[in-house]
């Protein structure tokens, strides 16, 4: 059945005038007129029960309303679904390890955005753990992480490289120093807490232990102290009073795009790890 003729039966119901209705719906009376004929002839009941100026339904066509608004109201739904869909299919969503993203990671975004200016972008930040599980479902498309993904379903290629470095409020301290006096230990991940514990373990409990990195940012400016983060910071950090350790090791790990073995959008993909190849964060 033509949803146009349901649509002109409820319109003809709103206005119980079938000229109105012919108006709002943009056709001539004799088009409403013989649509609803066409309804009634399809059905093998009478809608309307006409008189000269009044027009209302019958039982029949009481009971035909709701299933009209119904058919009507999937129809839209299912169009704005396919709509969204087609959008979705043109977009790339971007997954940021948390803690990571910076000016470095920016300026190649702005590079990206320049060089393919038809390329949707969604970009999130998330814990490794989350980004990997969003990869699997399918809710991301690729992913910048440090952390080897360990899952055959996924694939990784290398595109920069991470190191943390020491950086202490006090530009004296010296590595012990910077241990001891209000460190912030923020979590980078399973890598990092081995690395530290290696090289840390002996120290006391640091005076902040968490993953949100404005946290960390906020105690340091508040109350001084050290902790690591990205060495491409460098100039920003020591515009908030934060110089790096120098006999503090560092921690390196390489970048590595992750995405989904079988994801439709190879090429969108291939283009993100072109432009992010070679970044220092």
């Amino acid at each position: 059945m033509d949803t146009e003729l349901l649509r002109t039966f409820l319109e003809v119901r709103n206005t119980r005038h079938f000229g109105r209705a012919a108006e709002n719906l943009f056709i001539t009376q004799a088009a409403v007129s013989a649509r609803i004929k066409q309804l009634e002839e399809a059905l093998g009941v009478a809608l309307f029960i006409r008189h000269r100026n009044n027009i209302q339904l019958s039982s029949e066509g009481e009971r035909l309303v709701p299933h009209a608004e119904t058919v009507l109201l999937a129809l839209t739904r299912a169009r704005q679904e396919l709509r969204l869909e087609d959008a979705r299919s043109s977009q790339v969503y971007l997954g940021i390890r948390i803690g990571i993203w910076s000016s470095v990671l920016q300026q190649r975004l702005h590079t990206l955005q320049r060089e393919d200016p038809d390329l949707a972008l969604r970009i999130e930040s998330r814990e490794s753990g989350e980004l990997m599980r969003k990869l699997l479902d399918r809710t991301l498309d690729l992913a910048i992480a440090y952390e080897p993904p360990g899952v055959p379903e996924l694939e990784s290629v290398p595109v920069g490289r991470l190191t943390l470095r020491l950086y202490s409020s006090r530009p004296d301290d010296t590595l012990e120093e910077a241990m001891a006096g209000n460190y912030v230990f923020l979590d980078w991940g399973g890598g990092f807490a081995r690395f530290h514990d290696k090289r840390f373990g002996e120290q006391r409990p640091p005076r902040l232990h968490t993953n949100l990195n404005d946290l960390a940012s906020d105690f340091l400016a508040e109350f001084g102290g050290a902790c690591f983060l990205p060495a491409s910071l460098l100039d920003y950090l020591a515009g908030t009073g934060l110089s790096p350790v120098a006999a503090a090791p560092s921690f390196s790990r390489p970048l590595n795009l992750v995405y989904h073995s079988s994801s439709p959008k190879r090429a969108q993909i291939d283009r993100v790890a072109k432009c992010f190849q070679g970044v220092q964060v």
